[in-house]
């Protein structure tokens, strides 16, 4: 891991980032689904609003994000909405990071269980199988993923 990065609560002012990292997925991962996206953008702005209480971004020395993680929790359950990091620094340790800080921040909040869903041509999920998550099911052309969380 980059040893100059730290991870802070995101701010309104992450809002933009946040914006070219899921355009950059949807535009590399679900091109086809780029225009529907778009098309409900007011949508997806009000959930990164309201998840911003539960979302960590990962900033280099100077402050610049480098990656985040979003997430919602439901009684014991959390799931991660979603998370990016920026392909420069990618391969460093910090989608590690910031999936840790996911399951520690949601199991002290209460959750027991982390789920996610994954496109399958998502890279990501080798992080998420490395991470000791199960595949559960499939939604569509999403795999689904779980794991039980453990005291922090």
């Amino acid at each position: 891991m980059t040893t100059s990065t730290r991870l802070r609560p995101a701010e309104v002012k992450d809002l933009p980032f946040i914006f070219s990292k899921e355009l950059e997925y949807m535009e590399t991962i679900e091109p086809d689904e780029v225009p529907g996206w778009m098309s409900a953008i007011e949508v997806n702005l009000a959930d990164w609003i309201d998840y911003l209480p539960n979302t960590l971004v990962c900033v280099d020395e100077d402050g610049q994000p480098l990656g985040y993680a979003m997430w919602a929790v439901e009684g014991e359950s959390a799931t991660l909405v979603s998370i990016h990091v920026s392909d420069s620094h990618r391969r460093h340790g910090l989608g590690r990071l910031l999936l840790a800080a996911f399951e520690q921040e949601t199991s002290q909040r209460g959750a027991r269980v982390a789920k996610l869903g994954v496109h399958r041509n998502n890279q990501a999920r080798l992080l998420y199988e490395d991470a000791t998550y199960e595949i559960t099911g499939q939604d569509g052309d999403y795999v689904l993923f779980s794991k039980a969380l453990g005291e922090f």
